[in-house]
C-alpha cells in the first residue's frame, strides 16, 4: 500500500524529476518528467490535484499484491440473491455493475466497494 503524503511529500521535493512517478511504479511517466522538467511544470502542477486518486488507484489495483499486515473485517456480500439458491453464477459485469449500484446507493463505502470489486476480479 502506498501512502498518499508519502506520494505528495515525494512530489513537493522531488516532483520536478519524477519521483513521485517512479513511487507508483509508474517508470515511464518518471522518466518523462525527469527528462522534461516535469513536463515543463505543467505536469508537475496537475499532480497537485490528481496525485491522491492516482495513489488510490495504485493501491486498489496492487495493494492486495503486495505486504498487507492489516485486517479489514469486511463480509463477502451476496448481491440481488432470490429465495433460492442461485444455480448460475451471474457474469463478471453484471457483478461489478451491481457493487457500483450499491456504492453509489450509499450502501457500500469507497473501501468496501473497492475490497468486493478486487474479490470479484480476483
Amino acid at each position: 500500500m502506498k501512502s498518499k503524503s508519502t506520494a505528495y511529500i515525494l512530489w513537493f521535493f522531488l516532483g520536478l524529476i519524477g519521483v513521485h512517478k517512479f513511487y507508483l511504479n509508474k517508470t515511464g511517466m518518471g522518466i518523462l518528467y525527469f527528462f522534461t522538467c516535469g513536463i515543463f511544470f505543467i505536469g508537475w502542477f496537475i499532480d497537485l490535484f490528481t496525485l491522491g486518486s492516482q495513489v488510490d488507484t495504485y493501491n486498489a489495483l496492487f495493494g492486495r499484491f503486495g505486504n498487507t499486515n492489516h485486517n479489514n473485517n469486511v463480509n463477502n456480500i451476496v448481491v440481488n440473491v432470490p429465495h433460492a439458491v442461485q444455480k448460475e453464477q451471474s457474469s463478471l459485469s453484471d457483478q461489478l455493475h451491481k457493487l457500483y449500484d450499491l456504492k453509489e446507493k450509499g450502501i457500500l463505502t469507497e473501501e468496501e466497494y473497492n475490497i468486493q470489486k478486487s474479490k470479484v476480479l480476483s
